[in-house]
């Protein structure tokens, strides 16, 4: 029987590969703007199962340190000369956080794509119960052991399979298993000289805990080739289109009842004390509901009434951060990028520059930008109309995106997906 729990984990993203084979960093590699280890971090980063990330990279990079601080939920440190030493550092430089989840993920950044599904898969086999988990693919080809010349052995294909990323661990197990490899007694330090873990779970198969599988997928293959990234960047680099759009919302001012006794209204997501209440059927937040009848606009998907009209009474005094979490749904699902935000608030009151950068942060973490990316700005009617005349308000907000050309949809979302 399934237990009841939500998983939740850090991860460790491995990107400090030397590029032996590929004679090049191919975790610098871009792909449509992005470079490889950075499409592998969003790939896992925005799953809600995710806390927070340590990107391990080579020696002696040059870091862009501005990502880094505009997402705190993102470090990263120097690896090693292997792939065990990058994971070593990155877990004791995790054991000096002070926020740390149970379960840890490690993940390789040369695995760019990874489908919901998969990771879903590795979550559910946690929640039963178990302590190790990593996502395998059975063996197509006969797999034979050589002596250098000739073949010594033929495996058997039904027994095999291969083992891909991220491979998901109990924090305790997972650190035993490094701290066993880089801090054992002298014996095991002898033993440690002639184990290569090409992966995690070969070393906590090593201190005799069983490590369970689930389906992974072929869209999780490594890129260890030339080959294998020119053939992702065929597949990637979709031909996108520049959107723009714009909404309109209006809400009116209306006296508090006696029975609400917090005199506070929500604009763009953040409560303002004001000496009247919105009269709406959700909270009235003209700043969202101008929003999302862009972004709804760059979509051709209607409405924010089309979408949650109010004569349906589960909407009734619902918070405006659902109806935009709904419409970025939307958003991913059409494949589509926002690249800016441009909202004006039109008010006599209440003051808006004492809330701006309260509320372009709040916006930004709801979208998943950058704030650079938002822009928000206030303005009077000069006491003309019903905004001059105190009462009410309204906003304009505009949305700039990028959405995949119809031809390349269909196939990307498949492609991440599944």
């Amino acid at each position: 029987m399934k237990k009841n729990f939500a998983i939740e984990f850090d991860v460790i993203l491995l990107a400090a590969g030397k590029g032996e084979r590929t004679r090049f960093q191919k975790q610098f590699a871009i792909i449509g703007k992005l470079p490889i280890w950075q499409i592998a971090l969003d790939n896992i980063r925005f799953h809600s199962a995710c806390h927070s990330v340590i990107v391990v990279f080579p020696p002696k990079t040059n870091i862009n340190q501005t990502f880094f601080n505009e997402n705190p939920q993102i470090n990263w440190v120097y690896g090693g000369d292997t792939r065990s030493a990058s994971v070593w550092n990155a877990l004791k430089f995790r054991s000096k956080l002070p926020s740390k989840k149970p379960y840890v993920a490690i993940h390789d950044a040369a695995r760019p794509i990874l489908p919901s599904a998969v990771l879903e898969r590795l979550i559910e086999k946690l929640q039963i119960g178990e302590k190790a988990v990593i996502p395998v693919l059975n063996t197509i080809d006969t797999i034979k052991k050589f002596d250098g010349v000739h073949v010594s052995e033929t495996l058997k294909r039904n027994e095999l399979v291969s083992a891909q990323t991220p491979q998901i661990f109990e924090t305790e197990i997972i650190e035993d298993s490094y701290k066993n490899l880089f801090m054992g007694t002298q014996s095991q330090n002898i033993l440690k000289k002639e184990f290569y873990a090409s992966d995690d779970s070969s070393l906590v198969e090593r201190n005799g805990i069983k490590v369970a599988m689930v389906v992974g997928s072929p869209k999780l293959q490594k890129i260890t080739f030339k080959e294998d990234l020119i053939a992702l960047k065929q597949l990637l680099e979709t031909n996108y289109e520049t959107r723009v759009a714009t909404g309109y919302d209006v809400h009116k001012f209306r006296p508090w009842d006696t029975s609400e006794k917090r005199h506070s209204i929500k604009i763009c997501g953040v409560e303002i004390d004001h000496e009247f209440a919105i009269e709406a059927h959700s909270d009235g937040d003209v700043g969202i509901h101008a929003l999302c009848d862009a972004i709804f606009g760059c979509l051709a998907d209607g409405d924010i009434g089309t979408h949650f009209p109010p004569s349906n009474k589960k909407w009734k005094d619902a918070n405006s951060e659902t109806f935009l979490k709904y419409a970025l749904k939307k958003v991913e699902n059409a494949d589509a990028k926002i690249n800016f935000i441009d909202i004006t608030i039109i008010c006599e009151m209440p003051r808006i520059g004492p809330n701006r950068e309260k509320m372009i942060m709040r916006l930004a973490k709801i979208c998943n930008m950058q704030t650079q990316g938002i822009s928000i700005k206030a303005t009077t009617s000069e006491r003309l109309g019903f905004t001059g005349r105190k009462e009410g308000l309204s906003a304009i907000a505009t949305v700039t995106m990028s959405v995949a050309a119809m031809n390349n949809r269909e196939l990307n979302n498949e492609f991440f997906n599944t």
